[in-house]
């Protein structure tokens, strides 16, 4: 099968080129261009409240979420009900946990996992969120609005990299790209920082791969008209997902 996309992959390093590697195996043509870079934090305050079992829901809103948390843990995560935002991010989580997570089975967002059963009856409850430094506030007004007390644990926090966006357009253009992969709010909005103003109607003629209908709404508020949901940021099933188009 012969495939005709020429994929523009904004996720983050070591990520953006596995993908890359991975789609050439089946004869899928990209570019591994991360926009942003992610820092660790450190909270040994949280962390400490985090290991000693202080909360009953745990909830990860990001792969990096996890995997900078997981860097400050020695030992084993304690006993929760742990949550994730998707299914990429769940396997994360699972592994860190080594216990059950559960997950939105469509809507791979904040909206996503507050429609889970599981998240309606949260009164009393001590929820942790996991994420980047800066993120939405949906999910913890939404959880305390039901009667949890929310803390959150932010495990790392987003730089953005020194990039020349004339130079990459140009060489994307010469490259044919056709479609971008947005893994991200914050990286989709970071690309139309980097790339010139002129060049916005070309991009906007992309074909954006998304995996969140949170990621589609804005990239149509952008001027984004060919938008696709991707079935989930894993490697595994986006190769699947271009090999079978």
């Amino acid at each position: 099968m012969i495939c005709n996309d020429r994929l523009l992959i904004t996720r983050f390093a070591p990520y953006a080129q596995q993908l890359v590697d991975a789609l050439s195996e089946v004869g899928c043509f990209s570019i591994a261009q991360p926009l942003l870079t992610v820092v660790g934090l450190n909270d040994p305050h949280t962390l400490g409240a985090f290991l000693s079992g202080q909360y009953d829901v745990v909830i990860a809103v990001s792969g990096n979420a996890v995997k900078y948390a997981q860097d400050n843990i020695i030992g084993e995560w304690p006993n929760a009900e742990y949550y994730a935002v998707g299914e990429s991010t769940k396997e994360s989580l699972r592994l860190a946990c080594k216990q059950r997570v559960m997950c939105p089975f469509s809507r791979f967002d904040s909206e996503g996992l507050l429609a889970l059963d599981a998240l309606q009856d949260v009164a009393g409850k001590r929820i942790l969120i996991l994420r980047g430094e800066g993120g939405r506030d949906l999910l913890e007004n939404s959880l305390i609005e039901r009667g949890a007390q929310v803390d959150f644990f932010q495990t790392y926090k987003r730089v953005k990299l020194d990039l020349d966006g004339i130079h990459l357009v140009n060489y994307w253009q010469q490259a044919s790209i056709n479609g971008a992969i947005i893994s991200s709010v914050e990286i989709l909005n970071q690309l139309f920082v980097l790339v010139p103003k002129e060049y916005t109607s070309w991009l906007c003629r992309l074909t954006f791969y998304v995996p969140s209908q949170r990621v589609a709404d804005q990239a149509r508020s952008l001027g984004v008209e060919n938008i696709i949901l991707l079935p989930s940021l894993q490697t595994n099933q986006i190769v699947d997902f271009f090999h079978n188009k």
